[in-house]
């Protein structure tokens, strides 16, 4: 399993939205706040640290299933990712991988939500501390499905691994798959552009941004500060992603 090139183009631009999947899926309100983003003692594409002000958002408390992403498929508004029918990546209550970052914004305007900014990413994943992982204290690798001592192999159902929730309760940010994000991917971001983020398609749009690590990964690839780079029209079985909201958008589960 590995990387590959996405080619299908089935899915229709005009394909009606799901309200369903809009409501219906659960979101937690991130609220409005300074945090610090990056990690100074990371790896060089992470530093230095950077105090930055977001606004309030939602963001999807799982990320997206197999299950949601294929009812998508159904409905002519997402193409089809090579592991749907896999009988342990394509589960239902699992995480859909082998989407390209065209597959994942897809089916976030499906649902009229967008992909979340890599900042708001990782302001959910780790508050307003320090912390290197979603949950507070030194990595546990029974928080997260990475390659450190777990029972999958492969990807976990995208509500398991509840004690690794991150402090607004949003599921999963470490391991299992690796995240989609808008940002376009520049190594030297932080230290070019160290306050306020930029618009996130102002970097080179062919690589994009995957945040959070999978189960591949060891806990130095899924802290919350861990940058990742991919092409955006390749897809790989270690990568998946989750949707955001406005604040004002989209109804939501407190955090």
């Amino acid at each position: 399993m590995g990387l590959s090139s996405a080619c299908y183009q089935h899915a229709r631009s005009d394909a009606p939205f799901s309200p369903r999947h809009a409501d219906a899926a659960p979101m937690v309100v991130v609220p409005a706040g300074r945090f610090t983003m990056g990690d100074r003692t990371g790896d060089p594409a992470e530093y230095p640290e950077r105090r930055l002000r977001l606004p309030s958002f939602r963001i999807d408390r799982f990320e997206v299933d197999n299950r949601s992403y294929r009812e998508c498929v159904d409905a002519k508004a997402c193409d089809p990712t090579p592991y749907l029918t896999d009988p342990e990546l394509g589960l239902d209550s699992h995480p859909v991988v082998g989407v390209t970052w065209y597959d994942a914004r897809g089916f976030c305007r499906w649902t009229r939500k967008r992909l979340p900014t890599e900042a708001e990413w990782e302001r959910a994943a780790r508050g307003d501390d320090l912390r290197k992982w979603p949950w507070a204290g030194a990595y546990d690798p029974a928080h997260a499905n990475t390659r450190e001592a777990d029972s999958f192999e492969n990807t976990a159902p995208v509500d398991a691994f509840s004690e690794g929730r991150s402090p607004y309760g949003v599921m999963q940010m470490a391991g299992n798959a690796a995240e989609w994000v808008q940002d376009g991917f520049d190594p030297t971001r932080y230290r070019t552009a160290p306050h306020d983020p930029e618009p996130p398609d102002v970097i080179d749009p062919r690589r994009r941004v995957v945040r959070g690590g999978s189960y591949a990964d060891t806990r130095h690839t899924v802290r919350v500060s861990a940058r990742d780079a991919q092409v955006a029209t390749e897809s790989s079985s270690t990568v998946g992603f989750r949707c955001a909201a406005d604040a004002e958008d989209s109804a939501s589960e407190p955090g």
